[in-house]
């Protein structure tokens, strides 16, 4: 067996008996996505793992749709330049991350998204950024329209 690199850890994922073994950054468990699956574990097998080390009850499918997408979240932290915010849309658990420029907070229309953000999520926002409960369609059109004022 493999050693795991420092900052990453590994998992066992399936739905048979024989499971697949990943080695995912440590990073990844800030995200919810990450913490649901975990959560599902704990339920299923407490802490009496079977294959000796976090095994998650879903699917090699599933666990590789989060964990592409998390992958691409990982590939765009990026620093963000003086005067611009990250945030994160859209309706599934599977937000995409958008820079935007600060300037963006005085419009109308972005502070109505930032009080729905507020109704929805409060200070607790799933994706340790500012999240905002739009579809990425709509996002995107505003800052569109934003980007050309």
């Amino acid at each position: 067996m493999a050693t795991i690199p420092k900052g990453h850890f590994a998992v066992y994922v399936g739905e048979t008996q024989t499971k697949k073994r990943f080695v995912v950054p440590i990073s990844y468990l800030n995200h919810s996505c990450v913490q649901e699956l975990l959560n599902q574990a704990g339920e299923e097998f407490g802490f009496d793992y079977p294959m000796g080390g976090v095994t998650i009850p879903c699917s090699e499918e599933t666990f590789m749709n989060v964990t592409s997408q998390l992958h691409d979240l990982n590939d765009d932290m990026t620093i963000i330049p003086r005067g611009y915010l990250v945030v994160y849309v859209g309706e599934t658990q599977f937000k995409k991350r958008f820079v935007v420029p600060v300037s963006y907070l005085n419009n109308s229309s972005f502070q109505e998204l930032l009080s729905r953000a507020e109704e929805e999520y409060g200070f607790d926002h799933p994706m340790g950024g500012l999240t905002i409960p739009c579809d990425e369609d709509t996002f995107i059109d505003l800052m569109s329209r934003l980007s050309g004022l």
